[in-house]
């Protein structure tokens, strides 16, 4: 229950014998400034320079009043008022209202608690504990180069863009503690949140927020819980999702059929084609991109729909591609651009973006008739043809400088795009009788992008093993992503960018294909450079037999997928986990940020570097058996295996509901 007690001019708000936030003249909770977002933007990067002047404490309570419904009413200094209400799940929602023009710049002390770590702020690529941090939450295209590795300077200097260890596709400013702490800001302008002090956290904003809300749970477990329950949980996905791969293969309908028949053979399970090229090709300095104009190409699909209807008697669906993008040389541009769909800039002239390479034209979701011309191209050139799903990409690129049609500036609006664009692909589906069969993903997301995209993916990792942007980026931004309440998320098996000396190999395939069969989505990704990287569908025979049998694995494990998203709908934990979510009491855990908990009775350490045959890892305090000898261990302990290509090492817990099932695994072959 929450309770707000004020005294002359200080004030706490307490959820039970917990604070979650505290003023007082000396240590004021909140501060006004004037400070302005200077942007550059170059192919979805961006970077952004901000200044301001001297911040004003808010000092004094000029006004305190309580309500008999719990709720406390707070001005401070005449300027500022807070609304202190009790929200779902015992939280406070504190709305604010800015009660004197000419202040549009925030900053808001929280208490925080010296031993305990953070984690959330979105999909983070480099680090998953954000303690000693400072996160800017501002979603974009990062690139890849983290590091300071060769490969790294020479993007850099190519791309003429310094990529941030935090620059992310999915940004949102919400965090979790181990303390249960929880908080998510009401505000979509650009923002940083300082995790740096010891014994507080530190917002600030280039806007006054709407509002915020915060609570404290008794375990992070239950607070990542509360947050999916504020933000919106995302829909169960359809059954056949776990049936086998979603094969990643473009080139036209007979490469496609005849890729399909290839894999099969080698006794790969396959749920779905996914074929991205659908609309078409057009060849760019980046590599075979998309022709972005959403309506079948009949020369390399002829017949599509029926081509469909053949894959569905034979058990296997058809996935397609599309994003917020138009190019000038399709039909579909002229179309928006003569009704007025497309973005413009500040003089009213409309944006051109470079993705990379080649220019492109968005279109304007804040206009209504806009979003209806787009609902209606989903439904009659993808749905209507018998799609079962497909990759809802970008939403990343809405300019600083942009004006949208409802009149809102660009570096305001910038974040809720993606949100606009998954909300569309849900409404279209739903408009269309289909919720229960199709399943779009996405990369680009913002606070509010779970309630209505039922699945997201990791965007576009390096073909490579890079901490920062290859294999175990992956890992650190599906849990960092599931953490803040978007639970069903997964990556590109193999990664997708090939770029200078950058190409797949078949060992970084099959150890990718391991770690996806313990994930909720498997997909595979045949890059942006398909002739350089080794394929799910290559010649070489230890690859297709590898990744069939993982795929076997994945379809084995479908009652258990299916339940963990049966409790993440019902509870909003999701079904990979930081091990401190189910085991807060070992600290040691976080010197393996790569492990996770899929459900409760999984632990999964993907391995993560070249030729290596053994893996260590960290086992809680639990009893574990180990997946593919039945060896008995207890814990908590760190102990080394056995990790030969084909058995990623997976541990049960000892007295799991599901051990049976487990014990099954070991004999597929």
């Amino acid at each position: 229950m929450i309770e707000v007690r004020v005294m002359d001019d200080s004030f706490t708000i307490r959820d039970g014998k917990n604070i979650i936030l505290t003023h007082d003249p000396k240590q004021p909770c909140i501060a006004l400034g004037t400070g302005e977002v200077h942007a550059e933007s170059r192919s979805g990067t961006f970077r952004l320079k901000k200044r301001k002047v001297p911040e004003t404490p808010l000092t004094r309570i000029t006004r305190a009043k309580h309500f008999t419904d719990g709720s406390c009413e707070i001005v401070l200094d005449d300027l500022f008022m807070l609304f202190i209400a009790p929200g779902a799940e015992g939280a406070a929602d504190i709305s604010f209202t800015l009660l004197k023009d000419g202040w549009n710049f925030f900053r808001m002390v929280l208490p925080a608690q010296r031993d305990e770590h953070i984690f959330g702020c979105g999909e983070q690529f480099s680090h998953l504990d954000l303690k000693g941090r400072r996160v800017p939450i501002w979603i974009s295209e990062p690139g890849v180069g983290r590091n300071w590795s060769l490969f790294s300077i020479l993007t850099m200097l190519k791309t003429r863009h310094i990529p941030r260890r935090h620059d992310t596709y999915f940004s949102m400013p919400v965090w979790v503690s181990t303390s249960g702490y929880y908080a998510s800001l009401n505000s979509a302008s650009y923002c940083e949140l300082d995790f740096r002090r010891s014994t507080s956290a530190e917002i600030a904003l280039w806007d006054i927020p709407k509002g915020i809300t915060i609570g404290m749970k008794d375990t992070m477990k239950e607070a990542s819980g509360a947050l999916s329950l504020l933000h919106g949980r995302q829909k169960k996905l359809p059954d056949w999702v776990y049936d086998g791969m979603l094969l990643g293969v473009q080139g036209g309908r007979d490469t496609v059929q005849s890729a399909l028949q290839k894999v099969q053979r080698a006794g790969m399970k396959v749920a779905a084609l996914w074929c991205q090229d659908w609309q078409g090709i057009r060849m760019t300095s980046f590599g075979k991109q998309l022709f972005w104009a959403w309506k079948w190409d009949n020369e390399l699909y002829p017949d599509l729909p029926e081509f469909i209807q053949e894959l569905r008697k034979k058990g296997v669906r058809f996935l397609g591609y599309n994003n917020t993008f138009l190019i000038p040389r399709g039909k579909m541009y002229q179309e928006a651009k003569a009704a007025g769909y497309l973005v413009q800039d500040s003089k009213g002239q409309e944006c051109r973006v470079y993705v990379p390479s080649d220019p492109a034209s968005m279109v304007d979701f804040t206009n209504p008739r806009a979003v209806k011309w787009m609902k209606q191209i989903i439904r009659k050139n993808m749905i209507d043809i018998g799609m079962s799903g497909w990759m809802a990409d970008f939403g990343e690129y809405i300019p600083h400088d942009a004006r949208m049609h409802n009149g809102e500036p660009g570096l305001k609006y910038h974040n809720r795009y993606p949100v606009d664009w998954a909300r569309i692909n849900s409404e279209a589906v739903e408009e269309a009788g289909k919720s229960e069969e199709i399943v779009f993903f996405m990369r680009a997301g913002f606070t509010g992008s779970a309630r209505w995209s039922p699945c997201f993916w990791n965007g576009d990792q390096l073909v490579d093993w890079s901490r920062e942007d290859g294999l175990p980026s992956a890992v650190t931004a599906s849990l960092s992503l599931s953490t803040c309440g978007a639970a069903i998320v997964h990556s590109d098996i193999g990664g997708y960018t090939t770029a200078g000396w950058k190409k797949r190999s078949a060992e970084l395939l099959m150890r990718w294909a391991e770690y996806a069969a313990f994930t909720p989505v498997m997909r595979s990704h045949e890059g942006n450079r398909p002739q350089r990287n080794v394929q799910p569908y290559c010649s070489d025979t230890q690859v297709l037999e590898h990744l069939a049998r993982m795929t076997r694995i994945f379809c084995a494990l479908k009652p258990y997928h299916q339940a963990l998203q049966d409790q993440y709908c019902e509870t909003g934990v999701s079904p990979m986990r930081i091990p401190l979510m189910e085991y807060p009491g070992d600290e040691e855990l976080l010197r393996y940020p790569y492990q996770f908990m899929y459900g409760s009775d999984l632990l999964v350490a993907p391995v993560l570097k070249p030729e290596k045959r053994t893996w260590e890892v960290r086992l809680p305090g639990d009893s574990w058996v180990h997946l593919w000898t039945g060896e008995q261990y207890s814990g908590p302990r760190t102990v080394t295996v056995e990790a030969p290509l084909g058995h990623i090492p997976v541990f049960c817990r000892g007295q799991s509901a599901w051990k049976q099932l487990f014990e099954s695994l070991k004999d597929i072959k």
